[in-house]
């Protein structure tokens, strides 16, 4: 009886770990973040909202909603513990988005690959100062949010397997 135990025991614990290492090697890292061209630093400052909490980030970009301005780029001071955006009044995404930061690597990573398997890719990745923040959009919004970010001197972020 106990060999059968353990032989079942084996065989449970070997699934586990393969399906484990498979998922492991599903999922992505962030290889490269978006490059933010300092050429392009004054006009980017210009648009800027002020500084301010996550609060009253939250809300703000709700009013901006309703204005019909969508949420294009985001910084996030680890400092400060503040926030500030950037709002297009030309983009309109339809098909869904979520904007995150973290200040932890490995969690912003689990946060990047949910996103994917939600259909959603990154827009863009910025770690500055120790903290991490992204804007995830579906692949039929893309081009369109790309394309703005690229005015903006905001590249496209690379991820590995």
């Amino acid at each position: 009886m106990k060999t059968k135990t353990h032989f079942a025991w084996l065989v449970v614990s070997l699934f586990v770990t393969t399906l484990t290492q498979v998922q492991a090697k599903d999922e992505v890292r962030l290889s490269v973040p978006s490059k933010i061209e300092a050429a392009k630093r004054k006009e980017r400052e210009k648009l800027f909202t002020p500084w301010m909490t996550i609060q009253a980030l939250r809300a703000n970009q709700q009013q901006m909603w309703q204005k019909g301005q969508q949420i294009l780029f985001f910084e996030y001071d680890l400092g400060r513990t503040e926030w500030r955006a950037i709002y297009s009044s030309t983009l309109k995404l339809n098909n869904g988005y979520s904007w995150w930061a973290s200040v932890e690597e490995g969690e912003f990573e689990e946060r990047l690959n949910s996103e994917l398997k939600l259909g959603r890719q990154p827009a863009f990745i910025v770690r500055d100062n120790g903290s991490f923040a992204m804007l995830c959009v579906s692949p039929e919004d893309m081009a369109a949010v790309r394309k703005e970010l690229i005015t903006l001197g905001i590249g496209e972020p690379k991820l590995k397997k």
